[in-house]
């Protein structure tokens, strides 16, 4: 008898034993990043240093402007690679199609020649089938001659009795759809006949020899159809949504750079409140001409408040340091969408550790073992 407060007798799953399944068994795992795991507002997504020379992209991915460059060479190197290799697999599919196409019609070619001959398809003789004779009597015989009304010289009677019965021949109609078929069901056949006899042959366990090593070809399913990726894209964009990126598309980041007292180093800050930029502060940044401001003096100098009604000749919005016109107030019934004029992008920035700033997780996904 079992001791009633051992964990197998009892009727529920523990937190412990539940802990200790879900770390044998789960491989899909997640946690919440802190603020040390934030990387600090203006560094580059690929070398993750502060960037040098920043430049964005049209969505607002911050990066170093030789880290983006050397990025899009390399992919565009890796595309004009992935596009050589399908060039040269499609011609390998195509050759390998056309050499099936050739066997399958020599089969069906020898199969045809083996039935005219009285062979079977195996290539077997087959058996003479034996037809019950009876003999007759010759004086008993009487010969039977048929000769058409019409004084004809037509000599077949089956032909005669068509030509009574319906009044006119019937013609042979040969259609290329009915041709087409039977060609397709011959080589369907020679191929499920090729199939068997390599299927028959018997196969050496030794994988590790080149003849003998699998290979994806061997394989009855079709390759998995994959969109193939035509232009450099984003590397801060998530795989679901990735977004294009090109050297002509780059925009020069101009940064206002202070001199911080304590430190005696200078840090980028907003041209208006002269506060330093950080995670919290959310930078926008004009795509026009680069300049940067947080987005509390964004909505305090360049948006109107909500509510408001914009006038046409007010929808324009200038720049806060060079007084350039930057963005575009949307009017009419897209003013009410909760979204940045045209003309102006959010910086990517990290989170601040949070949850009501950029908390940010990160997830490990894999598939679990199952029996």
């Amino acid at each position: 008898m079992s001791h009633s407060k051992r964990n197998t007798a009892r009727s529920i799953f523990t937190a412990h034993e539940r802990a200790v399944a879900h770390a044998h068994w789960n491989t899909s795992t997640s946690a919440r990043l802190t603020r040390d795991s934030f990387l600090p507002f203006g560094s580059c997504s690929l070398c993750l240093e502060l960037a040098r020379d920043p430049v964005a992209c049209s969505r607002g991915d911050v990066f170093c402007r030789e880290c983006a460059l050397a990025n899009i060479l390399a992919q565009k190197k890796e595309l004009k690679r992935a596009e050589k290799a399908r060039a040269e697999q499609e011609e390998e599919d195509k050759r390998r199609a056309a050499l099936m196409e050739e066997e399958e019609k020599e089969r069906a070619v020898r199969d045809f020649e083996r039935t005219q001959a009285g062979l079977s398809v195996q290539g077997q003789i087959k058996a003479p089938v034996e037809v019950p004779t009876t003999t007759i009597p010759t004086s008993k015989t009487k010969t039977i001659e048929w000769k058409p009304e019409n004084g004809s010289q037509s000599t077949n009677k089956n032909e005669g009795d068509a030509e009574s019965a319906n009044g006119a021949k019937r013609k042979f109609t040969l259609d290329d759809e009915d041709v087409e078929r039977t060609a397709k069901q011959d080589r369907a056949k020679a191929r499920k006949a090729i199939d068997d006899e390599k299927a028959t042959k018997p196969s050496l366990p030794s994988f590790w020899t080149p003849s003998l090593t699998p290979d994806i070809r061997d394989s009855k399913l079709g390759p998995a159809t994959k969109k193939h990726k035509s232009t450099p894209t984003c590397p801060s964009s998530q795989a679901e949504n990735p977004h294009p990126l090109s050297m002509q598309k780059l925009i020069t980041i101009k940064f206002e750079e202070l001199m911080d007292d304590s430190t005696k180093d200078k840090r980028r800050s907003c041209p208006s409140c002269r506060k330093a930029l950080t995670n919290a502060s959310a930078p926008i940044m004009a795509k026009h001409c680069g300049h940067v401001l947080c987005e509390k003096c964004v909505q305090t100098f360049l948006i109107p408040p909500k509510g408001k009604p914009v006038k046409e000749e007010d929808s324009v919005l200038a720049c806060f340091v060079c007084d350039e016109p930057v963005a575009v107030l949307a009017t009419g019934d897209e003013a009410t969408k909760d979204s940045l004029p045209t003309g102006l992008v959010a910086l990517r920035s990290e989170g601040t550790g949070f949850s009501a700033k950029g908390a940010s997780n990160v997830r490990k996904a894999g598939v679990a073992f199952q029996a």
